[in-house]
């Protein structure tokens, strides 16, 4: 199993127990610690969506049902008011769950640049412009030119979309930017932050243009001079 299929399904299934996916986990140590890390992020949005639901709750909600059947018609109008209040309840709570999922794509690169640094952090894999449009080239687009030299170029799965992971020496230090085809359903802000890096993002071609580097690093520029030098195929 090559390094593209192993990362392929390693994102795809993070917990799988497959026999040729634990082979090929078992080669390297680089591999294994990826397979953790991955199994970590995954573990932490688990919880994450998790909200613990009040013991007595089942026993609350009979106990307002029952004394709804039993209100007299002058108090008609204050049930009304708490059916009112419950359903603005379950309301916020639905919408805490979805603000939580890592729908954004912003929230989801900064996922993958911090999962994925110590692996391309000393890496230079010496990538031309014609060996990226070549990879691109499944995504519909095409570079002219580049802001700086291409040191990794790969394929990289968000939320089940294949995009193309790449990183970048440039005059402003080394980035990560990642081409993710506008599927899915998920959105890409403008600026994005967190409190280790920042972001901007553009959509261009049908693609969206995600940027990320660190809390230093002039963004817009790099990105700016990218969505000049992008054609569509």
């Amino acid at each position: 199993m090559d390094d593209l299929e192993f990362r392929r399904r390693l994102f795809a299934e993070p917990n799988s127990q497959d026999p040729q996916l634990t082979a090929a986990t078992s080669l390297s140590e680089q591999r294994s610690q990826l397979r953790d890390e991955v199994r970590q992020l995954d573990s932490k949005i688990v919880d994450a969506l998790k909200i613990d639901v009040p013991e007595d709750l089942a026993e609350r909600l009979l106990l307002r049902q029952n004394l709804t059947v039993h209100q007299q018609s002058k108090r008609r109008h204050r049930w009304q008011l708490a059916a009112a209040a419950s359903v603005a309840f379950v309301v916020g709570i639905t919408f805490t769950l979805i603000s939580q999922r890592p729908d954004n794509l912003g929230a989801h690169a900064f996922a993958h640049v911090d999962h994925e640094n110590d692996f391309v952090a000393e890496l230079n894999e010496h990538v031309s412009l014609a060996s990226l449009n070549y990879k691109m080239k499944p995504l519909g687009g095409q570079l002219a030119a580049l802001p700086g030299d291409v040191v990794y170029a790969n394929y990289c799965d968000f939320q089940g979309v294949r995009s193309l992971h790449i990183v970048m020496e440039t005059p402003q230090g080394r980035v990560t930017l990642f081409m993710i085809p506008e599927e899915g359903g998920m959105n890409l802000p403008s600026t994005f932050t967190n409190d280790k890096y920042n972001g901007v993002g553009v959509d261009k071609h049908n693609l969206h243009l995600a940027l990320v580097g660190n809390k230093q690093q002039e963004l817009k520029p790099v990105l700016d001079e990218l969505s000049r030098n992008m054609n569509a195929i």
